[in-house]
């Protein structure tokens, strides 16, 4: 994934936990049913992709543990998972890419967006 579709995934997560902090029913509905919500908003996880919504609070907080690259990466790809790539500070997310690939790497991006 280039810079350019980076940022705009960032954009679009942001456009969607905006409009979570904003309206609680489409909260109540990201946290219930997270992959279509996500499709909805053009995030879609590809087929087999189980994903799993949990809302962190003042006195909970989640630690997402990405899975284990089955290949060895590349320095670039290091550099990334050790924060080369960022694109806010407000919120979190496992990762930023496809969700293909999502789940080998990790990097953070805050709510780039706002709610439509």
């Amino acid at each position: 994934m280039d810079q350019d579709q980076l940022q705009e995934y960032a954009k679009q997560y942001g456009q969607v936990v905006a409009k979570a902090w904003a309206d609680d029913d489409f909260k109540a509905r990201l946290l219930a049913d997270p992959a279509s919500v996500l499709a909805e908003a053009g995030l879609a996880p590809p087929a087999g992709v189980e994903v799993r919504a949990v809302e962190n609070t003042s006195n909970v907080v989640y630690l997402t543990i990405p899975s284990k690259p089955s290949d060895e990466l590349s320095d670039e790809q290091l550099n990334q998972v050790a924060g080369g790539l960022t694109a806010g500070s407000a919120g979190s997310i496992s990762c930023l890419g496809s969700f293909g690939s999502c789940f080998g790497t990790a990097s953070s991006a805050g709510t780039v967006g706002t709610a439509s």
